[in-house]
């Protein structure tokens, strides 16, 4: 496990995103119902970034196109079956946030 500091718990508001990166690799964070989640930061659509996007509950909607993902597991709820982004393990520490890449 390589756990990497990615953000402050401050630097999330509740239902709402932020994308990092890390190493080359663009991950997007999000902060619902008072837990945190990462997953690859690209739409598979047209590589739109989707940390911007409205979260209501579990789901992100990409803000260019609509589709929309589960934060927690990275599945595509809408359009092609078995279309998923990669998700990675967080780990909040006082109000430090880490992922495990």
């Amino acid at each position: 496990m390589a756990l990497v500091k990615v953000a402050s718990t401050s630097e999330l508001r509740e239902n709402g995103g932020k994308e990092v990166n890390v190493n080359g690799t663009r991950i997007a964070l999000f902060h619902s119902g008072g837990k945190y989640f990462a997953l690859e930061a690209l739409c598979r659509h047209q590589d739109k970034p989707i940390a911007p996007g409205k979260v209501d509950g579990e789901v992100v909607e990409c803000p260019w196109h609509s589709w929309h993902y589960n934060i927690r597991t990275g599945e595509l709820l809408d359009f092609l079956e078995g279309v998923r982004l990669t998700t990675y393990k967080v780990d909040v520490r006082g109000s430090d946030i880490y992922i495990d890449l």
